[in-house]
């Protein structure tokens, strides 16, 4: 087996497993694949061919330590059963500790993939609260969307926030903002609150929400309401939110590995 970074010539052969095995459309495999640099797509080939993948592209930076976030770890499937993805990973991990990384953090796409990276020294589990919330109208709820680019989003999030814990870098909130707009993402935001939602069927996701307080994160919320004509919101806040105490149950999220044994163990991805 060779361990290795995918090149450009190996990017139509990467869309095409992410779509086989993940289920995702072309269009999105390929903005995955493409959202990165092909050398930081990490890669196991046998016989020239693509065993096992994964993407480790995105440089976090958390209480003065820098991390990556990992995702898009896949085995083809006539090499799964040998240790490949355990292999890669290790291989990942090893070569960016050496170049001065001290965490990874992946979310997994399943709840049963949790046991899995476990099994491979990751701990600390972030939980999010997930809590869906009734939108009464409001016709004098005002906001502006979409005004949030690159440059403001890391500004955006800290100002509702002393606990943040976890940025991008300046080249990963592009990648972000990047993904939020092409999947047909919207952010709203007012003087006291932001939110980043998705349209549903009958309701609105919010995958990332701060306020000053729940009335102004409603009131927001009313504003959303007014432009899409949804009704209800599924909010995704994070463990330490003070917003619509009560409401929702925390679930497992994210997974921290640290990789310098020595890195707070209380860390948080809000």
């Amino acid at each position: 087996m060779q361990f290795t970074t995918a090149t450009t010539a190996d990017l139509n052969k990467i869309q095409q497993l992410w779509t086989e095995i993940f289920g995702d459309t072309p269009q999105f495999a390929q903005f995955a694949a493409n959202i990165c640099k092909p050398e930081e797509i990490y890669l196991i080939k046998e016989n020239d061919e693509i065993a096992a993948m994964v993407i480790a592209g995105i440089d976090l930076f958390a209480y003065g330590k820098k991390g990556f976030y990992i995702y898009g770890l896949a085995t083809v499937p006539q090499y799964r059963n040998k240790g490949c993805a355990k292999q890669l990973m290790e291989y990942v991990e090893n070569k960016k500790f050496g170049e001065g990384y001290q965490f990874v953090l992946t979310q997994p796409a399943q709840e049963n993939l949790f046991d899995f990276y476990r099994n491979m020294g990751y701990s600390n589990t972030v939980y999010l609260r997930r809590a869906v919330i009734d939108i009464k109208r409001n016709l004098w709820a005002t906001a502006d969307f979409d005004t949030v680019t690159s440059s403001r989003f890391k500004d955006v999030r800290s100002k509702f926030s002393e606990d943040e814990t976890v940025h991008f870098s300046k080249e990963g909130y592009e990648k972000f903002t990047e993904y939020v707009y092409t999947e047909g993402g919207s952010t709203a935001e007012s003087k006291n609150a932001y939110c980043l939602y998705f349209e549903d069927k009958d309701r609105i996701i919010v995958r990332d929400m701060f306020a000053e307080s729940t009335s102004y994160a409603l009131q927001l919320l009313q504003a959303v309401r007014e432009r899409t004509g949804k009704e209800k919101a599924e909010i995704q806040l994070s463990q330490n939110s003070s917003l619509f105490l009560g409401e929702g149950k925390l679930q497992p999220h994210c997974l921290v590995k640290n990789l310098d044994k020595e890195l707070y163990a209380n860390l948080m991805f809000d």
